[in-house]
């Protein structure tokens, strides 16, 4: 006979046990989520509690934000204060108010938005006078506008707007700096009619990328059609890479330099500008230098050299006759400094000073000696000349105290692969002195180096009297 096997029970008492302990841990579970949940009402509450109610300056920078957003003409308005670094006590910023424009108006449209805005500014209450910019980017040509007007009625708001609808690609217009760019040289001359005709001064004028560009650092006036023509026409030529057009300092060089670089020899555009009737329709001379891929070549547009306002050479006699008897400067006499350095538009400037530590006036002329060192030590070999070739230099004296300078000028050089900049100059300031070593590193915007590379050409201005 076979016994069946009788299956195992559970004593309640396990049985008990299980359950209790399935629902303390459901409970223990629920507990926490709850804490969880409570715990994040309470910090919502707490950083609810923490956020500062918006102040008055704050309500009012948004009513004003409001309103300019409803002038026609405006796509979108902003104002900043930037207030941090600020010292306890000083008065609070300037609010700085960002007009964005609708793109397409007339100039009179623009301007007239404009003047609203400042309309809207003056009784605004905002917590100190406003510094405004105005911006606009044109949708497809992406063409762009940045100004920062005077006030109310600052023509440079219709100015901008009237090169843009010429087809200038970018327009910058502000108290420091006015500059226009085209596409190509051949929109460079319109460009300079539109300036003309508004009777706009324009520090440059130049097609993107700086391939062909008029400048003036000084006194800017409107550029001079016959000069962006000649600039056009230079830059157009197959064999041109860049070309610059410089009004110079009337108390360094008066007479302007076209500077062309070319692929392949220089003469042929050369001789092109010695020919080219730009000169004689500008009614000045203009000198020229054309770098090559070897040599160079200087000489003046149109054959047509600087005519002397002093035709009796009385300025030259006095010159000499203030330097007869004065004995000539010494190494020891001068100094050498290097300061001024400046970038416009594909060209580099730096000035090398010398000034007179005697207490009596001494007499200089020609031009510092120069060589340049590298951050590695190296010396770049590099070719140094003279502003105009065949010139003689004048000879002038320097009082006690006294400073001569001289500018030196090259075209940019590429730093896109972190080369071995120039970091001192080299300077003999007479021959026979001692030379300085002059730290370029030392000058405001010079304090990495400068693109002082190798095959560098460097033109040398000549010794003249300190202006300042």
């Amino acid at each position: 006979m076979t016994e069946t096997p009788q299956p195992t029970r559970l004593h309640p008492l396990y049985v008990a046990v299980t359950v209790l302990f399935v629902v303390l841990v459901a409970l223990a579970l629920w507990a926490t989520a709850r804490g969880d949940v409570r715990a994040g009402e309470q910090g919502d509450e707490r950083e609810a509690a923490a956020d500062p109610a918006p102040s008055e300056d704050a309500r009012i920078r948004a009513d004003v934000e409001r309103d300019l957003g409803t002038i026609e003409g405006v796509e979108s308005a902003t104002i900043q204060v930037f207030e941090e670094g600020m010292l306890e006590n000083a008065p609070p910023p300037s609010p700085a108010v960002t007009i964005d424009l609708e793109s397409f108006r007339t100039p009179e449209d623009t301007q007239a938005t404009v003047d609203a805005v400042y309309g809207i500014l003056a009784g605004s209450g905002l917590s100190g006078p406003p510094t405004v910019t105005v911006v606009d980017t044109l949708p497809g040509t992406k063409a762009t506008l940045t100004l920062e007007p005077a006030g109310p009625g600052d023509p440079a708001v219709h100015d901008a707007v009237a090169f843009l609808d010429a087809g200038a690609t970018s327009v910058h217009l502000t108290a420091d700096n006015a500059a226009v760019s085209g596409r190509d040289p051949a929109a460079l001359p319109g460009l300079a009619e539109v300036a003309g005709t508004l009777a706009r001064p324009l520090n440059s004028l130049s097609t993107d990328g700086y391939g062909a560009m008029y400048t003036s650092s000084v006194d800017p006036v409107p550029p001079p059609l016959p000069a962006v023509q000649l600039l056009a026409e230079a830059g157009s030529r197959d064999e041109t890479t860049q070309t610059v057009y410089e009004v110079r300092s009337p108390t360094g060089n008066p007479v302007p330099l076209l500077t062309v670089y070319v692929d392949g020899p220089p003469a042929p555009v050369a001789d092109w500008l010695r020919a080219s009737g730009q000169a004689d329709l500008l009614g000045s001379a203009i000198a020229f230098t054309v770098y090559g891929s070897q040599t160079s070549e200087s000489g003046f547009v149109s054959d047509r050299e600087l005519v002397s306002t002093d035709p009796a050479n009385d300025e030259a006699d006095a010159a000499a006759a203030a330097a007869d008897g004065v004995p000539p400067c010494t190494g020891q006499d001068l100094r050498a400094g290097v300061t001024g350095f400046d970038a416009a538009a594909g060209s580099r400037f730096l000035t090398v000073t010398a000034e007179n530590v005697t207490d009596a006036p001494c007499a200089l002329d020609g031009r510092p000696g120069l060589s340049f060192l590298r951050a590695s030590g190296t010396v770049p070999d590099v070719l140094s000349e003279p502003e105009i070739p065949g010139q003689s230099p004048v000879r002038i004296v320097v009082p006690p105290g006294g400073v001569a300078t001289s500018q030196l000028r090259w075209g940019a050089m590429s730093t896109a692969n972190d080369p071995d900049q120039t970091t001192s100059v080299l300077v003999t300031t007479v021959p026979g002195a001692d030379e300085a070593r002059l730290r370029v590193a030392d000058v405001p915007g010079a304090e990495s180096g400068v693109d002082i590379l190798e095959g560098a050409r460097i033109v040398v201005g000549d010794w003249v009297r300190s202006s300042s």
